[in-house]
């Protein structure tokens, strides 16, 4: 390298270092204060994030298979709410499914019940609709055989935030 070639060497050199102090100073006057976020203000409890509050208890809807009103679906084709207790009908295993001998009534699929009645299993648990979609069985198939998978018990309790979903 010659003479020439070092002391250009050095003017860039000495060019790149004040435009990167400029670049820092003008970037410092510009930078947008952040503004903070109280701890109440964070999450849906709107209570500081230190706090440990305890729940708010809810126990599922009480009731004999028949005794309580159904509540209607939040949207269509979603699951049925199970209207009543059932903890002496789980756990669900194979040749042991409680829920069946209730509900198990493939000669009233589509038919609305009584009051009172079981609601049927719907023609879609008769079918399976993995393999051969388009043929209705006389046994429920086994991909609907855990009712609990889709269906959960009614609960008496409060929505944490409202619900603005219209169908």
């Amino acid at each position: 390298m010659n003479e020439y070639e070092e002391t250009d060497m050095k003017q860039c050199v000495k060019i790149l270092m004040v435009a990167a102090v400029i670049l820092l100073l003008a970037g410092a006057g510009c930078a947008k204060k952040v503004k903070e976020t109280e701890d109440s203000q964070l999450g849906l409890s709107k209570t500081s994030v230190f706090d440990n509050p305890d729940p708010v208890l809810a126990s599922t809807t009480a009731g004999e298979p028949g005794e309580n009103q159904t509540v209607d679906a939040y949207f269509n084709e979603a699951p049925p709410m199970i209207p009543h207790l059932i903890e002496d009908f789980i756990p669900i295993r194979i040749g042991e499914n409680m829920c069946m001998e209730c509900h198990d009534l493939p000669d009233a699929i589509g038919q609305e019940p009584a009051e009172g009645d079981p609601t049927p299993i719907p023609a879609s648990h008769y079918t399976d609709l993995r393999n051969d979609p388009g043929t209705v069985t006389d046994h429920v198939v086994g991909a609907r055989f855990t009712c609990t998978q889709c269906h959960a018990t009614q609960l008496d309790a409060e929505p944490l935030v409202a619900n603005t979903y219209a169908r």
